[in-house]
């Protein structure tokens, strides 16, 4: 898989900028995930985004969700000002680029989780998290985020036939809160290729998962959603979580930090959900 913080694309670049007609920042990349996108800022006080997926596995959930965001109201997050789309024969890839409003305030982690408390998150920032995710769960959209299918699989991989996977409460979720798509000391929520109907509790029990490493952070997390991650669907969002990014630090080496209290929490989950003594 191409990652594009070791492989230059000059010609993906400048097609970007002649088709915004706009000049990027080059000397001040910022990268995704795996280098599987890079962004810019712009001559226009705008930022540029680009990503891309091998023609063979374009999946329309992943490369539709911008524009379908784009129309969400009462989520604090960037504006979507425009977005091309292209074949690139010669990589057997199709790339995409979206131009939104640039962002001030930087990403609270450079990593999806945190090894210590954020020192700039005031309660009005905690105020604005909570206010965007519960607009974002009164949205009416046919987009799904996760499956049951892939929680039953994720669940029963781990747990048996000791926890009833089957959700019975589905709302639209952003399916990636985590520290390096939260900025502050404005609020603002980042990367919604992903948004969809997911389990309710989701986007909490992802944001707590990815605090355990600082205790005093995820009982925030865990009291600013409290609602939610109380109920039976809410559970078993932090016992998919949980088993996901294990499954994660199995497979791929992310986040090892993470495998002690993600399996201390699964247990106590299991345990929870079971209904064993």
């Amino acid at each position: 898989m191409l990652d594009l913080r070791e492989t230059p694309i000059p010609d993906v670049i400048g097609h970007c900028a002649a088709a915004f007609s706009i000049d990027l920042d080059t000397e001040n990349p910022a990268f995704g995930w795996g280098g599987k996108s890079m962004g810019f800022g712009t001559s226009r006080g705008t930022w540029i985004k680009i990503l891309f997926r091998p023609a063979s596995q374009i999946n329309e959930r992943i490369w539709t969700g911008e524009e379908c965001a784009s129309v969400l109201t009462g989520v604090s997050k960037p504006q979507l000002l425009g977005s091309v789309r292209w074949f690139d024969p010669t990589r057997e890839l199709v790339w995409r680029a979206d131009e939104t409003t640039r962002v001030e305030s930087p990403s609270i982690s450079s990593t999806p989780e945190i090894r210590e408390e954020p020192r700039n998150l005031s309660g009005a920032w905690w105020t604005a998290l909570r206010d965007s995710l519960t607009a974002l769960t009164e949205t009416k959209t046919t987009r799904v985020a996760v499956r049951q299918d892939l929680i039953d699989r994720r669940i029963r991989e781990y747990a048996g036939p000791m926890v009833d996977p089957t959700v019975d409460e589905w709302l639209p979720t952003h399916a990636d809160v985590h520290w390096a798509n939260l900025t502050a000391p404005e609020m603002m929520l980042l990367d919604w290729e992903g948004w969809g109907l997911g389990p309710r509790g989701l986007d909490g029990a992802t944001l707590w998962a990815f605090s355990l490493l600082v205790p005093a952070v995820a009982e925030r997390v865990s009291d600013l959603f409290a609602d939610d991650l109380s109920c039976r669907s809410g559970a078993l969002a932090r016992l998919f979580m949980c088993v996901e990014l294990l499954r994660m630090i199995r497979n791929f080496g992310d986040h090892p930090d993470l495998a002690e209290p993600l399996t201390r929490e699964a247990e106590r989950l299991v345990t929870e959900l079971s209904g064993a003594e």
